[in-house]
């Protein structure tokens, strides 16, 4: 028992107890079996068929034909690899730009109203990404598109569609590139937060225009802290799953994520699983190495910090005539990508699919809204959302906060193995990782597929953001304290029960916030897990959306709007930084 407790515990093994013990060892368990169980199943389940039985079977054998089936098929090569580049690449480089802009004129500029637009640019990451890509297509669409119809009366064009077609790789690229800007945007601005301005001030004294000031100092400096983003981003970009779905089918954009999912949903045949997981699996090496780079590109980050123990105040740059061109820019992004969708939604949820006239505000009805609150399924669906989204978050929260204990306060061998694999979840796409649950639980006669357990199970695998929450969180706790507690007899459960949690309450609230709003907006996997008795809000939206009841599935956006409002008030105090 002492031998385990040292493992844990490195110099103060004793403190430990069996409680810790347990507590600690059950952590690593499930963090191991949450993120490599379900992996491990798909990687088996590519070697097992034939293809009209599942890979566990016990007729089934172990084969290289989905392999086969695969990799000799042109269409990969020729449609799914080259477009799904294309889309994430032009994705990631348009919200960059967005993101960076909007980055700079919050935290280094005059510009009027920082909190509020903070706020607001933030509020897509809310909502699930499925509502935006319905409410774009209603804005945007080529025929009935509100944008187009006003568009060409404007113009007195009657006849012919346009002048924009969401249904194209250019409305997929700007669709995406819009619902990325907010991730890249909390980013940029941690990195042009931390980064002291004396540098910048030691150039302009030098007399550098801010030009040669902002493309010779600030870039330079910024750029580890720029690059480590950008690659996250395109991890996230080539597992998007919702835009491509909506807006890229119709255009007969092949993408991995569509390509896997209609693998297990073919319009036909069977399912096959097996050829799924054999599709599945360099998407997810590639997801490997995004992360390895993503990793070594932090770590030039740390070696550029500029932020010392002297206190600083960075000079925001006075915009002068700017000031109304910054703010028009601003407008225009947040109405594209906020403001219009949420609008598009309420008017169509209560005037139908018809564009904003005087004449329709006289047709209002709220018989979608009732229709809603008739159905048994809409009520279920509601307490399956938070049922998921917050058991899933208490999880991995909990978990979490056990490893960034280990990670930080013990000398156990393996940890950065561990840290590695916890931080390997941010690079599992949901599309991979709903179709290993399914194959995990399908074959595990445990009895929880088709319920909400297997999703709260099936979500319960993102542990990059909680552990690193907490580990930031733990590390400003000097571990004098704790020492303290176990000089007075206190155990390790008592100890962190009593003084750790406490102290690391908005690090842990923080991350339960975070996870929530993750699970409350995630589509792909309950759509790949859906049963009648676990759907959630989003599924319900997008089979509305599916079966073209419109003015129903706006009502859904509208009320889901409705219920993320009170996050947003949550995430001001525990996740987003205090603009001035």
């Amino acid at each position: 028992m002492a031998a385990i407790a040292a493992l844990f515990s490195g110099r103060r093994g004793g403190d430990l107890g069996l409680g810790g013990i347990l507590a600690l060892g059950t952590a690593v368990v499930a963090a191991l079996y949450f993120i490599s169980a379900p992996l491990l199943t798909l990687v088996l389940s590519s070697f097992r068929g034939p293809e009209d039985m599942l890979p566990f079977e016990d007729a089934a054998v172990w084969t290289l034909g989905h392999f086969s089936e695969v990799y000799t098929n042109p269409v990969l090569y020729k449609e799914i690899i080259p477009q799904t580049f294309v889309f994430a690449f032009g994705a990631v480089t348009f919200s960059f730009i967005i993101a960076f802009t909007l980055a700079w004129l919050v935290e280094r500029t005059d510009i009027p109203g920082r909190n509020f637009i903070f706020t607001l640019i933030l509020f897509p990451l809310l909502v699930p990404t499925l509502m935006l890509g319905i409410a774009w297509v209603f804005m945007f669409g080529p025929n009935a598109g509100w944008i187009n119809q006003g568009i060409r009366f404007i113009f007195g064009v009657e006849a012919g569609g346009g002048p924009f077609n969401i249904f194209s790789m250019g409305g997929l690229i700007m669709t995406q590139g819009a619902a990325l800007v907010p991730f890249v945007f909390l980013l940029l601005t941690a990195a042009l937060r931390s980064m002291n301005p004396s540098l910048e001030e030691a150039s302009a004294a030098s007399g550098a225009s801010p030009i040669t000031t902002f493309f010779r100092v600030t870039i330079p400096i910024l750029r580890p802290g720029i690059l480590a983003p950008l690659i996250l981003a395109f991890l996230i970009a080539m597992e998007q799953f919702e835009l491509p779905l909506i807006i890229g089918l119709p255009a007969r954009i092949n993408v991995f994520a569509i390509r896997i999912f209609f693998e297990l949903s073919p319009d036909t045949d069977l399912p096959v699983y097996g050829r799924a997981a054999a599709l599945a699996l360099p998407f997810l090496g590639i997801g490997i190495l995004l992360l390895l780079a993503y990793n070594h590109m932090i770590k030039r980050a740390d070696s550029f910090v500029t932020v010392t123990g002297k206190g600083y105040r960075p000079e925001r740059f006075k915009l002068g005539k700017w000031k109304w061109p910054s703010l028009i820019f601003v407008g225009v992004f947040l109405s594209f990508a906020a403001i219009l969708p949420a609008l598009v939604l309420l008017w169509t949820s209560l005037f139908g699919f018809n564009a904003p006239s005087l004449a329709a505000l006289s047709n209002i009805s709220f018989t979608p809204y009732i229709e809603l609150f008739q159905e048994v399924r809409f009520y279920r669906a509601v307490g399956n959302t938070f049922v998921v989204a917050g058991g899933s978050a208490v999880i991995v929260t909990l978990i979490g906060a056990m490893l960034a204990w280990i990670l930080v306060r013990t000398k156990m061998p393996g940890r950065s193995i561990l840290d590695f694999i916890s931080f390997f979840s941010i690079g599992i796409p949901s599309v991979i990782a709903g179709l290993a649950a399914m194959l995990l639980y399908l074959s595990t006669p445990i009895g929880v597929y088709g319920t909400v357990w297997v999703l709260i199970l099936a979500y319960s695998y993102r542990f990059a953001v909680t552990t690193r929450l907490n580990r930031a969180g733990l590390m400003q706790l000097h571990k004098e304290l704790e020492e303290a507690s176990y000089a007075a007899g206190g155990t390790w459960l008592t100890t962190v029960r009593r003084i750790v949690l406490p102290l690391m309450g908005p690090s842990i609230m923080a991350s339960m916030v975070l996870l929530f709003i993750i699970g409350f907006r995630e589509f792909t996997i309950p759509l790949i897990l859906m049963s009648e008795d676990n759907m959630v809000l989003s599924v319900i939206l997008w089979r509305l959306f599916e079966n073209l009841e419109l003015s129903k599935a706006a009502a859904v956006g509208v009320l889901i709007i409705i219920f993320v409002i009170p996050i947003i008030f949550l995430m001001r105090q525990f996740l987003l930084p205090k603009t001035e």
